[in-house]
């Protein structure tokens, strides 16, 4: 656990060296064009930065919190979207675009002896988004499967989190909807389970809000964000899950897609982390979200 803290840590202050961030940023985003484009800068639909499903890399410490107990797990991501074309609307300041994402999401137990991995989460989707304006929204088609770790199964373990092996594996259609406001982004939408080989309940939907400061503190690229989103899905009783996150983030001086945010994040509800979403429990943490 020290090591995986220590180097936490290290990629929290690296954005505060000096030089780091000194130069003023470009705009470069791309939204309409009166023509198509292969491989576009950026996506149309921005996701909600407290959503803990979306395809993203980061590296966070959380203090996992059940019912009589606590303890560390180390939560790792490894994902992005990728924009293939975009495509004119029928407005000249509207366009379309289509793409692929993944993403691999791993919880480890950092106060077990070797770290072991507990659980393992493979995302992968079809975005097609739509901007007009203020106004975004994306359909996403994504294929979920998440597995359980060897060393997990294979040692005793408290009895709340004690599972059997399931083929937790599911295909979903998600339909969200956005509207920006100066420094706020709102979003909301359904999703729905289109085939699972499990017993599982179909609807879901989410809804959240983000805080994206316009105005840059220490230095040029580094701004102020918060996000809160909530969700509840059939399955867990409607019961709600609310994840927030706030922090900082520093983007490129030179593209508007890459950034590294330094985050603390607080949850509550059914655990997003596959076969245990029936847990309900919280955690709190801190982590570093890299985006190429």
């Amino acid at each position: 656990m020290l090591n995986f803290c220590v180097w936490l840590v290290l990629a929290m202050l690296l954005p505060f060296i000096s030089g780091f961030g000194d130069v003023p940023p470009e705009n470069t985003e791309q939204v309409a064009s009166p023509k198509t484009i292969l491989f576009p800068e950026g996506p149309l639909f921005y996701a909600p930065l407290a959503s803990p499903k979306e395809p993203r890399t980061h590296v966070t410490w959380l203090r996992l919190k059940l019912p009589g107990e606590s303890f560390n797990v180390g939560s790792v991501g490894f994902g992005d979207s990728f924009g293939l074309v975009r495509w004119p609307g029928w407005g000249a300041a509207d366009a379309w675009q289509f793409g692929i994402s993944g993403a691999v999401l791993a919880q480890f137990n950092l106060d077990s002896d070797s770290m072991d991995l507990v659980n393992a989460d493979y995302i992968i989707g079809l975005p097609l988004s739509y901007r007009n304006g203020p106004w975004s929204a994306r359909a996403r088609l994504f294929h979920q499967s998440s597995h359980l770790g060897d060393e997990f199964l294979l040692s005793s373990q408290r009895p709340e989190l004690k599972q059997t092996r399931i083929n937790l594996s599911f295909e979903t259609i998600e339909l969200l909807g956005g509207w920006e406001w100066e420094d706020i982004r709102l979003t909301a939408g359904p999703s729905y389970i289109l085939h699972t080989d499990s017993p599982l309940k179909r609807n879901s939907v989410q809804g959240g809000i983000d805080y994206l400061s316009t105005k840059p503190v220490y230095k040029p690229t580094m701004h102020l964000f918060a996000s809160v989103l909530c969700h509840a899905w059939e399955e867990t009783g409607w019961n709600p899950d609310v994840n927030a996150k706030a922090g900082i983030n520093i983007r490129s001086p030179y593209t508007e897609k890459r950034a590294v945010q330094i985050f603390g994040e607080y949850y509550h509800g059914n655990l997003p982390f596959g076969q245990f979403y029936k847990l309900r429990a919280e955690y709190y943490g801190a982590g570093v979200n890299i985006s190429f």
